[in-house]
C-alpha cells in the first residue's frame, strides 16, 4: 500500500510539473484585455465587488504566465509576470478599501509589464498571429 501511495504521489507530481503549452498561455493572455476593460468600468463605477473580481482574474492570468515562463527558465518574463500579478493583487485590495484614486497607478504597472514582455518574447507571424519567441 505504501509503495502504491508513493507511486501515485510521484505520478501526480510529474503530471503537475509538465510545462504549460503555448496554447494555454495564449488562452490566458486573450483574457487580459476583457478583464482589464471590465476592471476600468468597475473602477469608474466604484464597484468594489466587480473590481475585486476582475483583479482576481488578472492575478490568475499572470500566475499562468509566471508558471509558463518559469518552466522555460525565462527570468525576465517571470519577473514581469510577478510584477503584474502583484499589481492585480494590489488593485483588489485598493478596491476593497475604496482607494479608487490609487488604482490607475497599479493598472499602469500591469500595462508596462505587458508591453515589456510582449516586446521581448512575442513574435508576429506572417498570418497575423503571434507565437512565443
Amino acid at each position: 500500500m505504501k509503495l502504491f501511495l508513493v507511486m501515485l504521489f510521484a505520478a501526480v507530481f510529474v503530471v503537475a510539473a509538465v510545462p504549460q503549452s503555448e496554447a494555454d498561455l495564449e488562452a490566458a493572455m486573450k483574457q487580459v484585455l476583457p478583464a482589464s476593460g471590465s476592471l476600468r468600468g468597475n473602477v469608474t463605477a466604484k464597484n468594489a465587488d466587480g473590481a475585486k473580481s476582475d483583479a482576481a482574474k488578472l492575478e490568475k492570468i499572470f500566475k499562468t504566465s509566471e508558471d509558463f515562463f518559469a518552466a522555460r527558465k525565462t527570468q525576465d518574463a517571470v519577473d514581469w509576470s510577478k510584477q503584474a500579478k502583484e499589481a492585480a493583487v494590489a488593485i483588489g485590495k485598493l478596491a476593497a478599501a475604496g482607494e479608487w484614486d490609487k488604482i490607475p497607478d497599479e493598472q499602469k504597472k500591469i500595462q508596462a509589464t505587458c508591453m515589456a514582455c510582449h516586446n521581448a518574447h512575442r513574435e508576429k507571424l506572417p498570418d497575423g498571429g503571434y507565437k512565443v519567441k
